[in-house]
């Protein structure tokens, strides 16, 4: 499966999972996880088209990090569940490696 198809489903996994916060968390660190999950999408998108793609996919790298960091976040508040949280974290590590090694190819 390519990065962009991973990042796509990761996307719409934390949309799904955004759209069952509580109100509380919803319009503050769910709108940060989606934001976060489009910048990273779209640098994909961005490596995908330029020739020299080393700045890009390290933004994308940082993208891949934040993530981890608000999914996480996300569980230490019982925002999201141990279950859900491996999830998404599986999906992140996915596309964390899947960056890391277009960007030593780069």
């Amino acid at each position: 499966m390519t990065i962009f198809q991973k990042s796509y489903d990761l996307t719409v996994r934390i949309y799904k999972e955004v759209h069952n916060f509580p109100r509380e968390y919803k319009y503050s660190l769910g709108k940060n996880l989606q934001n976060t999950v489009l910048d990273l999408i779209g640098g994909v998108i961005e490596a995908n088209s330029e020739e020299n793609k080393t700045f890009t996919l390290k933004k994308v790298v940082q993208q891949v990090e934040k993530l981890r960091i608000l999914v996480r976040i996300c569980y230490s508040l019982n925002v999201i569940g141990g279950h859900k949280y491996e999830v998404l974290s599986k999906y992140i590590d996915e596309v964390g490696k899947m960056t890391g090694g277009w960007l030593k190819s780069s």
